[in-house]
């Protein structure tokens, strides 16, 4: 009786780690894009290109957006084509990748300046504005810019320009001098 109860349970638990395999390999492959589209937004993997529209944000104002609503921002400190926010940095402020396949972004609505890209240390492509690398929050959500002036990013305008609104106080935590 074990060994036949063995072999039917073997068989169940072979397909349930499967099962966990598979959907843990698509929750990596999903995320890879940091701040990218994901598949079902149509910019996931394989070609599919990421675009990069404007709205306006509350307390901000008209700015850029991923396909997803999420606000996108520059980092201060990163000029001439130096890339700054990388490891514990690139964690918190997800940069906006251009899948692999994928040789440029789609301006969308209300985007009037340049897309671009810039080759980031460990190899992969993100997405320039007028000559920023874009990145979004982690702790933002759709329609938000939590992040306006936390540790020298700040919201990308629709217009190109970044920096400081002059509302704008960056919150009392997050600070990591980047």
């Amino acid at each position: 009786m074990r060994t036949s109860l063995n072999g039917k349970l073997g068989g169940g638990v072979v397909a349930a780690v499967a099962v966990v395999v598979l959907f843990s390999a698509c929750a990596k492959s999903s995320t890879t894009l940091a701040g990218g589209p994901s598949p079902a937004s149509g910019g996931g993997g394989g070609g599919t290109a990421v675009t990069v529209s404007a709205t306006t944000v509350p307390g901000v104002g008209k700015v850029l957006v991923t396909s997803q609503g999420m606000t996108l921002y520059y980092l201060k400190t990163e000029t001439n084509g130096s890339i700054k926010c990388t490891g514990s940095c690139a964690s918190a402020w997800p940069p906006l990748l251009l899948p692999s396949g994928t040789a440029s972004a789609s301006a969308g609505a209300g985007v009037t300046g340049k897309l671009g890209t810039i080759a980031r240390p460990e190899g992969t492509t993100q997405v320039t504005y007028n000559g920023m690398p874009l990145y979004t929050f982690t702790s933002d959500s759709p329609g938000a810019a939590s992040g306006q002036g936390v540790s020298n990013f700040y919201a990308v305008t629709a217009s190109g320009s970044g920096g400081p609104a002059p509302s704008a106080t960056a919150s009392g935590s997050g600070h990591y001098g980047y």
